[in-house]
């Protein structure tokens, strides 16, 4: 089908999506009023609105009511590939966003059996959990629940664990994680993680978990980490 017999509406989005391609029209810009669009094109104010709705189904504009409302380009989440061993935050962080760290919890815990498995430890054996909430540009992006055997890093909590944990196994420890396995879930949050994250009810993340390993396949991390999902797009590159 060419453009010319695609629908009115159609081609009034194809039109826009083009412009919000090419940078014309850039995240956070106000489209034209509806009646500036509706003289613009020669149309209907309902054929109008059926080409708003129809970008706003693609995730490529918002529609805000009341004072200082009107159809607006959305913020499209940067991609971050998964595959990538450090994780997406230094990806980010090399793109010049600021990435900051807060740990929430710091503690000696008695493993349950969703974190001995992956870790490869007996009943009854102890682990290290961390949590810590991840800012990118001052907004709250991920929250990190991780585990590490005591075994291999006896005295973790000792350390400053804002800054790499990856570099602090590896450059410490001499356990630099080498390989990973991840597993992403659709996630609705409890309260706590909405508050931490300041997500509104029903809105539903991303869990990811993720297993490490050093050179010699000795799990080294196990975490459940909690994505807001419309601040990252998530990338999975194979070759």
């Amino acid at each position: 089908m060419g453009f010319a017999s695609l629908p009115t509406y159609q081609r009034i989005a194809d039109e826009l999506r083009r412009a919000i391609e090419r940078g014309q029209l850039r995240p956070g810009d106000r489209l034209p009023a509806e009646r500036v669009l509706v003289v613009k094109y020669a149309v209907s104010r309902i054929t109008v609105r059926h080409a708003l709705q129809v970008l706003e189904q693609d995730g490529l504009v918002e529609r805000r009511r009341g004072r200082g409302g009107g159809t607006f380009v959305t913020t499209i989440p940067p991609l971050v590939q998964l595959n990538r061993l450090g994780g997406f935050l230094p990806q980010l962080r090399a793109r010049g966003m600021s990435v900051t760290s807060q740990v929430l919890r710091r503690e000696l815990i008695l493993a349950p059996e969703r974190v001995r498995q992956p870790l490869s430890l007996d009943p009854g054996s102890f682990a290290f959990q961390v949590v810590r909430l991840r800012s990118v540009d001052g907004t709250p992006l991920l929250l990190e629940n991780s585990f590490f055997p005591v075994t291999v890093f006896p005295d973790l909590l000792d350390h400053d664990l804002e800054g790499s944990l990856y570099e602090l196994l590896g450059q410490h420890y001499g356990h630099p994680p080498a390989a990973k396995t991840e597993v992403v879930l659709p996630h609705d949050p409890n309260r706590t993680e909405r508050e931490l994250l300041k997500v509104p009810a029903g809105h539903l993340l991303l869990r990811i978990k993720r297993t490490a390993l050093d050179a010699e396949q000795l799990p080294v991390e196990y975490s459940e980490d909690t994505l807001r999902s419309d601040l990252a797009q998530i990338q999975v590159f194979t070759s």
